[in-house]
Parts: structure tokens; C-alpha cells; sequence
């Protein structure tokens, strides 16, 4: 239940920011900042590996040919329409078109850089191409022959359309591979059933109508079922989702076969109206689409592939667009029959079936809603904060402006769970994410990560200031108190502040990366115990990794032995003699050495360790104190630091109390020391030290000055010494002016009927004006250096024959300008 203090002031390779220190300049900080490498990976294990090696220029200009043919066929398809000329056109066009499309298909499912599930389906569009072209032979037959008798046109144009029609149907579905469970299935099916069956109306109208009442049309039929299939094969590929190819080859298939529908309609119509159409501009279309989906994904299988959606969001509309597809066809029918009775009845339908869609659209959104927010606190989720991520890289990639995250977490949290309960922690975590909407700039975004973990994603930033002045505000924010479960608290976070880009024209970095940086970043705020900012810098990763390993080493020192208890004496100014010890922990490492305490207290308290440590200490020090104690003719008293997280403990006191009734240690000869945010923030805190002081502990308020420093707080708060911070001792040179504040702690101190001690002491002056001023104890290297056991069992000998007078005499072997006051 003890900590060590050190004023080591450790770089670890970040940018430090504290609360206090707002108004200093960023910029010279932002000089520091690491380039994160930009590395993508899709993580689907379906995507082909990219391959270095590029298409050469005959394959190169191979590709163009569609591209380069396509325009002058339709010229010539519209310059000869009407003419003789126009079937010898279509019909070459149709071949050709056929034929590079086989080609190109058989190109795309023979490619050695897709995946065999990625080449199957082009074999299935090769088919399409070959039945496709036996109907154009079968066309230019009756073409040249003008004999509609002869079998063989008939069943080659006949059979190649069904055969189109089949193997395409194949090849859409074989691109459909994300695996649904049951339930998506069934939702799937419904789905499907809707949009064919808008289908079937609009067929059924226009197309098998006319067919069956005229037995001369009955082939016709053969239109609207394959366009049905076709309309499955498509519905299925949106509203499943395609995950195996790149989006462009997908998107020109669907347009592809999107487009045959719309003219395969369109002919179907007129030639059952107006009679036989021969040939049309229309139809190159479709067939220009297929090619170029092959063309596309022999293009894109030479490098990397941007894997498709595996849902699109835009294919969950097309069930409400059937359902208003078929009241119109009806609404349609109706009006063309004169049926007038019909009419309400169609309109009353109409309007059912909209305010249940609207109601439907409406709860879809707000499932959306639900989907990618957190539902506690109202900001955004994990899921939302990543797809904005990805956008706000790929913006970042165009425009050349940086991203910058801001990863933050309450400390104490756990704590408030612990004492206060859930409910509490809820009130916390809600107070938190307002402080953070009202903080952030317009268009930013502010999600939860998940526990106390929160991010805030700065989409378009300038510079490193523009992200830390965000930084700045939710700090300046967070001092004022908030009400948890009826008292007043005061939040405290550390942040990890973590860019993309820079001013130099490094690249965004992965989604992944920047979280992570931001993560470090935060993990070394929160080791510095500042309550403040951390700019990512280089060198933070490899400090990230190393904490990590301390951090397990350090939860196993002390049941290795590796823990020991330093002493560093006490002095009572008036007489010289020991007053008493203060017990500081040491962590001696088996391979690091003696690991400094402004490293590993931190970490303690990070991983929990802290309170473990603590107790071990505590004990180890009440033990040998005692038996200082029967040896010396005037009993001294052990003051021990206590961190804040161990006084949010439900059993803190009574622990303490057990430890002292087992030992029989006198608990008028001990003092607890804590900081003055300790007692001010915790009510659990000030319970446990009023507990304690009813058995005779005593409190000290540990640097004093450098927190609160209220009166309204000293004055109802169980302290009974004040600890004169090393910073203020510092000052003291014999000028009035730099003894201001030491005096009017000391006389403060007197007025409040409270012992002062001051700390750091390193000159004999001081000593001489700490003694002039009235201040009862002091410690310091001037004094003695914190002392290892051995050592200070020594000293307690030669203190029992009488201690060295001041200033004349120092103990222990300290320089006279020691680096750390521990």
C-alpha cells in the first residue's frame, strides 16, 4: 500500500502535455512525429495474391479492342437502319461482339492470378457467349434465306437463347458465395419472391397475355420465362452480395444483364404489337456490357482488387421498388380496361401497401441506426467508427489532409465500478461522451470503443494542433465536476492523439495502425499519471511492446524476491534528531537492474500490481519499523505513500487495520501519505482515512501545493501534516521572494494546528532557513539518501547514541546534487 515518488522526468519518446500547460505552443511538438506506413490488406482469405508482374503492351492494346469497335457498330447499326444493309451490320456486329466475349471469358477463367472460385463463373460466361453466338448464326441464316421453315435457324436461335439464358443464370448465382445462416436465407427468399413476382406481373401483362390468346405468338413464351430466370439470377446476386471478384467486373455484368432485360422487353413488346423487328441499335448494349465485365477482370487480376461489399445496401430497396412495380402494372391494367369499379380498390391498395412500406423503410433506418451505435452513451459504435475510418483514408489519400484519432479512457474507472457499483459507472460513462460531443468540432465523430474506451475520429486535419487543441478543450472540459449517483466527481482521461498524414506527404495509414498508434500514445499518458495528451512519436510502438513485457515481469517481483523496501530518514529540524522514515519502494531486476520507480509505479498501477505491491510494502515496513522502534530511545514514525487506486478499494481500511492488529504496530506511529486529488475527488477515499484516523492513523497531504491548494478543502479534510513539495524548497536561497510560499505553507500549517515537513532538501541553507521559519521536519539528500534496510538498521544503531547535529554533519553518501530526491 505504498508508492515511490521520483522526479524523474523520463522523454519515453512522446510528446507530454498536462492539463496545467495549455497554453503552450504545439507546433514545436508536431516536429517529432512519426510517419505511420500506409499497409492495407483486406483480411478476406478469397482475394487472389497481387502479383508484380504487368500486362505487356500487346495484351495492353488486346483490351482496347472492345472499347475501340463498340462505337463505329453502332454508328454503322444507326446509319443503315431501315435498309437492306442493317441485317448484314447486326449481324456481324452480334458475331463479333460473341466472339471477342468467348474469347475475353475464356481469357478471365483461364487467368493464373484469380482463385479457381474466382475463374469458375467466367466459364459459365464463356457459355453465354458461345449459345449466344449459335442464335446469331441461326439469325444470319433466316437473314440470308428469308425462310422461316427451316429447323436448323430455329433451333439454334431457339436453343442458343435458352441455353444463354441457363448458363448465365448459373454463372450469376456462382458468384454469390457469402454463406447465409437460416434465417438470412429465408429473409433472402422472401425477397427474391417479391421481385419475381412483380415479374411475373409485368410479364404476364404485356407478354404471356398476348402469347396465349394468340396461338400463332406461342413461342413468344420462351421471353418472359427466360426473363424471369434472369431476373432470379440478378435479385439473388444484389440482395446476397457477391464477395469472390473485383466490384467493376460485377457492376458491368449486372449492367450487362440488366440492359438485356430492358431490350429483350422492349423487342418482345413490339413484335408482338407491331410485328417482326429486325435488328436494332438496342441490342449491341447488353453484349458490350458482358465483354467489357471480362475485359475488366482480366485487367484487374494483373494487380490488387478492391474486394466487393459482401451486402449492398442499395439491393435491400429493390423488394419495396417490385412491390410498387406491380400496383402500377395493376393500377395500369385497370385504367386501360375502363374498369371504373376497379379503381378504388387499386388506390386503396396502393396507399395500404405504401404506409406499411414507408413504416418498413422506417424501421429498417432506425435498425441501421442501432446496428452502429452504442447504446448507452448515443455515440457512435466500433462498427460505425471503422467504415468512417476507412473513408476518412481514402479522402485523406485524394485531398492530401491528414486523419487524426484521439483514443482516450477514464482513469479510475474501474474503481468507480468496484465502490459505486454498475449504475454509477453508467452516470460516468454517460457524463464522458457528453463532455466528448460537446468538445469535438463539427463533422467530427466521437464512438465507443467498448468499457471506458472512447474514440474520436478528426476527419480533415491540418496540422498536429488543429488535434491536440480538440485535446485541449475536452480537458479544460473535464474540470468541471460532474454528478455521479449524487455527489460531485471529477473526471479525469488520458489521451492518445495519433495522425495519418503529415505536412512532409507521408500516407494514410491503415484503420488498423492508427488505432494503434493512438492506443500507445494513450498507454503512455496514462503511465505518466498526467491526466493529459500524448502525441504519437517515433520510438512510442517500441516503448508500447517493452511496458507490456514490464508489465508481466512486475506482477511476478514480488513473489521472486525481486521487490525491496527503501528508508529514507526524517529529520526533526529542531533537535536533529529521527524523527521518523518514509518507505519507498525499489524494484530490482534480475537482468534491467534497479528499474526506476518513475517507471514501474506507473505501470503498477496501470496493470493493477499496485495493490499487491503495496501491501507487501507496507507490511515489510511495519515489521522492521517496530523493531527499530524497541531499539531506540524515543519512538520515530513510518510514513508510507498511498496511491489513489488502492484508497477506491471497499476494503482498504479494514486491511490496513487487520495488518496493524497482526503486527501489534502502534498506529499513532504511522502516517499515510496521499495527494491532495486523492482526498478531494474520492468520497470512498475520505471514508477509509476517517476510519483509519478513529484508530489513531495519521494523514499527510503529500506536495502539498501543487493540486488544489484550497482552504475550503484543508479545513474539512482529516489531515494532520502537510508535506512541503521539493519544488517550493527549491526557492529558498536567502531572498525573502523565494521563501514566500515555504513560509506561508508553514504558517498555514501552524494556523490549522498541522505538522509540516518539507521535502528535498539538498543544501545546508535550506536546512538552517526551513529551521528560521518554523517548519518542523524535513528530509532529503542534505540528510540521508533513501537507504536500503541494512543500511538504515545502521543508522538506527549510531541514532540510539544520539543523531548528527545540523547542518554540520550529513548522513549517507549522496552528491550534493542529486539527480532524484526518491
Amino acid at each position: 500500500m505504498s508508492i515511490a515518488k521520483s522526479d524523474e522526468r523520463t522523454n519515453a519518446g512522446a510528446t507530454q502535455h498536462r492539463p496545467k500547460q495549455l497554453a503552450q505552443s504545439a507546433r514545436s511538438r508536431a516536429r517529432g512525429i512519426w510517419r505511420i506506413p500506409h499497409a492495407y490488406q483486406s483480411g478476406n482469405p478469397q482475394v487472389a495474391p497481387h502479383r508484380d508482374d504487368a500486362p505487356d503492351v500487346g495484351t495492353k492494346t488486346g483490351l482496347l479492342l472492345p472499347y475501340l469497335f463498340f462505337p463505329p457498330a453502332v454508328v454503322a447499326l444507326a446509319a443503315t437502319h431501315g435498309t437492306t444493309a442493317h441485317t448484314a451490320v447486326a449481324s456481324c456486329t452480334f458475331l463479333a461482339l460473341n466472339l471477342a466475349g468467348a474469347v475475353y471469358a475464356g481469357k478471365a477463367a483461364t487467368h493464373p492470378a484469380l482463385t479457381p472460385a474466382q475463374r469458375r463463373p467466367w466459364w459459365m460466361v464463356m457459355g453465354c457467349f458461345v449459345a449466344l453466338w449459335l442464335a446469331s448464326v441461326g439469325f444470319g441464316i433466316y437473314a440470308v434465306t428469308e425462310d422461316d421453315e427451316l429447323p436448323l435457324p430455329q433451333v439454334l436461335s431457339i436453343g442458343g437463347r435458352i441455353a444463354f439464358v441457363l448458363v448465365l443464370l448459373i454463372g450469376l448465382l456462382m458468384f454469390a458465395a457469402q454463406p447465409l445462416d437460416g434465417r438470412a436465407g429465408w429473409k433472402l427468399a422472401m425477397d427474391v419472391v417479391t421481385v419475381v413476382g412483380a415479374g411475373v406481373m409485368l410479364a404476364w401483362y404485356f407478354l404471356v397475355g398476348p402469347a396465349i390468346t394468340d396461338p400463332a405468338s406461342t413461342r413468344a413464351l420462351i421471353v418472359p420465362v427466360s426473363d424471369l430466370m434472369l431476373i432470379l439470377g440478378v435479385c439473388t446476386m444484389l440482395l446476397r452480395g457477391a464477395v469472390l471478384n473485383g466490384r467493376r467486373p460485377l457492376n458491368l455484368l449486372l449492367a450487362g444483364t440488366l440492359s438485356y432485360l430492358v431490350v429483350d422487353f422492349y423487342l418482345a413488346v413490339v413484335k408482338i404489337g407491331e410485328g417482326p423487328v429486325v435488328g436494332s441499335v438496342l441490342v449491341p448494349v447488353p453484349l458490350f456490357f458482358l465483354v467489357a465485365a471480362a475485359v475488366e477482370q482480366i485487367r484487374l487480376a494483373g494487380g490488387p482488387t478492391r474486394p466487393a461489399r459482401p451486402r449492398n445496401p442499395r439491393g435491400s430497396g429493390l423488394p419495396f421498388a417490385a412491390l410498387l412495380l406491380g400496383y402500377g402494372v395493376l393500377a395500369y391494367a385497370a385504367w386501360a380496361a375502363g374498369v371504373a369499379r376497379w379503381y378504388g380498390l387499386v388506390a386503396g391498395g396502393v396507399v395500404m401497401t405504401v404506409g406499411i412500406t414507408v413504416r418498413q423503410i422506417l424501421t429498417l433506418r432506425e435498425n441501421q441506426a442501432l446496428l452502429v451505435t452504442d447504446r448507452l452513451t448515443g455515440v457512435a459504435n466500433r462498427m460505425r467508427l471503422r467504415d468512417a475510418l476507412a473513408r476518412s483514408a481514402r479522402r485523406s489519400a485524394r485531398d492530401g489532409r491528414a486523419t487524426g484519432v484521439l483514443l482516450l479512457d477514464l482513469d479510475g474507472f474501474k474503481q468507480v465500478n468496484d465502490t459505486h457499483g454498475h449504475d454509477a459507472g453508467d452516470q460516468v460513462l454517460i457524463a464522458f461522451a457528453d463532455v466528448l460531443r460537446q468538445s469535438v468540432r463539427a463533422g467530427d465523430l466521437v464512438a465507443r470503443l467498448g468499457g471506458d474506451e472512447f474514440a474520436i475520429l478528426l476527419d480533415g486535419v491540418d496540422d498536429v494542433a488543429a488535434a491536440t487543441a480538440v485535446a485541449d478543450r475536452i480537458l479544460g472540459a473535464l474540470e468541471t465536476p460532474v454528478v455521479v449517483d449524487g455527489a460531485e466527481r471529477t473526471l479525469r482521461t488520458s489521451i492518445g492523439v495519433a495522425l495519418s498524414a503529415f505536412p512532409d506527404g507521408a500516407g494514410p495509414a491503415a484503420e488498423r495502425d492508427l488505432l494503434h498508434c493512438a492506443d500507445v500514445a494513450m498507454y503512455v499518458a496514462k503511465r505518466r499519471r498526467t491526466h493529459g495528451w500524448q502525441v504519437y512519436v517515433e520510438g512510442s510502438m517500441e516503448l508500447g511492446r517493452e511496458l507490456a513485457v514490464l508489465g508481466e515481469e512486475l506482477g511476478r517481483a514480488v513473489a521472486d524476491g525481486e521487490m525491496r523496501v527503501a528508508y529514507q530518514p526524517i529529520v526533526a529540524l529542531s533537535s536533529g534528531g529521527l524523527a521518523g522514515v518514509e518507505a519507498l519502494a525499489r524494484w530490482h531486476h534480475p537482468t534491467r537492474g534497479v528499474v526506476p520507480p518513475a517507471t514501474f509505479i506507473p505501470l503498477a498501477e496501470e496493470t493493477g500490481h499496485i495493490h499487491g505491491i503495496g501491501a507487501w510494502v507496507l507490511e515489510e515496513a511495519l515489521v522492521r519499523v517496530k523493531e527499530w522502534q524497541e531499539r531506540l530511545p524515543k519512538s520515530i514514525y513510518l510514513s508510507v505513500n498511498v496511491s489513489a487506486l488502492q484508497l477506491e478499494r471497499p476494503r482498504f481500511a479494514a486491511e490496513v487495520g487487520e495488518l496493524i492488529d497482526r503486527i501489534g504496530y502502534d498506529p499513532a506511529n504511522l502516517v499515510l501519505e496521499v495527494t491532495e486529488s486523492a482526498l478531494v475527488n474520492e468520497a470512498t477515499a475520505l471514508a477509509h482515512l476517517v476510519e483509519l484516523r478513529t484508530r489513531g492513523v495519521r494523514v499527510a497531504v503529500d506536495d502539498f501545493g501543487t493540486g488544489y491548494s484550497s482552504l475550503q478543502y484543508l479545513s474539512r479534510l482529516p489531515v494532520d501534516i502537510l508535506k512541503i513539495d521539493r519544488s517550493f524548497v527549491a526557492e529558498l536561497n536567502g531572498d525573502p521572494a523565494g521563501a514566500a510560499v515555504a513560509e506561508a505553507v508553514i504558517r498555514l500549517g501552524q494556523v490549522l494546528k498541522l505538522d509540516t515537513v518539507a521535502e528535498g532538501i539538498e543544501q545546508p541553507a535550506q536546512a538552517t532557513e526551513l529551521t528560521m521559519l518554523g517548519c518542523d521536519n524535513a528530509q532529503g539528500y542534505h540528510f540521508a539518501e533513501p537507504l536500503a534496510a541494512d543500511a538504515m538498521d545502521d543508522l538506527v544503531s549510531r541514532a540510539a547514541h544520539g543523531w548528527p547535529s545540523l547542518p554540520e554533519e550529513r548522513v549517507g553518501t549522496a552528491p550534493d546534487k542529486p539527480v532524484s530526491s526518491a
